[in-house]
């Protein structure tokens, strides 16, 4: 286990990377999405299915931007915790969905992430996120 300092360190680079993963994915920036995953990372969704590995999160990335149907993405999430020990952590986060288009907002889904953490070369990156929605059956 770290010093204090390190884990606060680590806990504010997993904030970082919570961030990183919504503004990528929402700007269609698909290849630094990809990049928030570890090389053998898994991505699974309720409503799109499971994952892994590069090519399986670049297929999933079109898959997804299909499902847009013209409108743009919006992650919103919160309360962020995590739980760091060594280069491995656990963590999640609450998020809220929106899909916009014409002008207007509209909510799409509310759920949470559950997440394994791995570092690697000196920055953490998803080893397995999986979204749940909340609510669905």
């Amino acid at each position: 286990m770290g010093t204090i300092s390190e884990t606060l360190a680590d806990r504010e680079e997993i904030r970082e990377l919570y961030a990183r993963y919504a503004h990528s994915i929402d700007a269609a920036q698909f290849d630094e999405w990809v990049e928030c995953f570890t090389e053998d990372g898994v991505f699974e969704s309720p409503r799109l299915g499971r994952h892994s590995g590069r090519d399986g999160l670049r297929k999933f990335c079109a898959m997804y931007k299909e499902s847009w149907g013209g409108a743009k993405p919006m992650h919103l999430m919160s309360n962020v915790s995590s739980a760091v020990n060594g280069g491995r952590a656990t963590g999640g986060c609450y998020l809220a969905y929106f899909h916009c288009k014409n002008g207007k907002a509209e909510f799409s889904a509310v759920g949470h992430y559950i997440d394994k953490l791995r570092k690697v070369n000196g920055r953490w990156k998803f080893e397995h996120r999986q979204v749940a929605i909340d609510g669905a059956p």
